[in-house]
């Protein structure tokens, strides 16, 4: 078990994304702080994760208050005795037209997708810190990277969640911190497929524009998310890594 004995916090852990990983993690031999505000379905994870002879608890946070990072933080350590992994994977898209784009909804988009990410960063280095180390994982995406129209807030804070891993990446270097991101490109959560039975965006453009002929699936990430917290990463620090099927690499329509 490539994360036995390790403490792993994974926010918006609920469903789709951060779901997958806390599931990997657990079977990795990682006991996992379920976070995300739909306590009743962490609840319902973390006993599935316990038939399978796993571990976990559940903690209700909103990543938009400092309070509420910083008690997830705490139960966490309560619970367990120490914090050795951080996943920043709650979060929210934000979509329209940029000249109606409310003063509201950007921040709603910021404080979730950027501000959120940092305060849990900096409460699971108050604690990695004294015992000596740990690791962060930040998800961010392709659009971070690679511009897309309606969606300014959205990849505003993800390229700025990009330029903070590599910021507290380099200044935790010597604290034996290390800070990465994940950035997917289309997976199939339960939030893209909604998107895609409304008419939204189509699942056969999207197989179109991606090389390998295919949308991504929660495992992949979660397969990725469970290599960069393991030690086989140990010299892997203020990475960007695209994980897309060719998405960002194909440079045509």
């Amino acid at each position: 078990m490539r994360l036995k004995n390790k403490v792993a916090i994974v926010t918006g852990a609920s469903k789709g994304i951060g779901k997958a990983i806390a599931i990997g993690y657990a079977r990795e031999g990682a006991s996992v702080v379920l976070a995300s505000r739909s306590l009743n379905i962490l609840e319902t994870i973390a006993q599935e994760i316990k038939a399978e002879g796993g571990e976990a608890m559940a903690v209700s946070v909103d990543v938009k208050k400092v309070e509420s990072i910083n008690d997830m933080v705490k139960k966490a350590v309560d619970r367990y005795g120490r914090l050795d992994l951080l996943v920043n994977n709650a979060g929210i898209t934000m979509g329209g037209p940029s000249e109606d784009l409310s003063p509201e909804d950007w921040r709603t988009a910021m404080e979730t997708d950027l501000f959120g990410v940092f305060f849990a960063c900096q409460a699971a280095a108050r604690v990695m810190i004294p015992q000596g180390g740990g690791g962060i994982i930040n998800i961010s995406s392709v659009n971070g990277i690679l511009a897309a129209p309606r969606r300014a807030a959205y990849c505003s804070s993800k390229a700025a969640v990009n330029a903070l891993t590599k910021v507290l990446a380099i200044e935790w270097a010597d604290r034996n911190i290390r800070v990465n991101a994940i950035a997917p490109g289309y997976i199939r959560t339960e939030l893209v497929q909604d998107v895609i039975e409304k008419g939204a965006i189509s699942l056969e453009a999207i197989k179109k524009r991606t090389p390998q002929g295919r949308i991504g699936e929660v495992e992949d990430i979660a397969g990725l998310a469970v290599y960069m917290a393991s030690d086989e990463s140990s010299y892997m620090t203020g990475s960007i890594v695209n994980i897309d099927g060719g998405w960002l690499a194909y440079g045509y329509l």
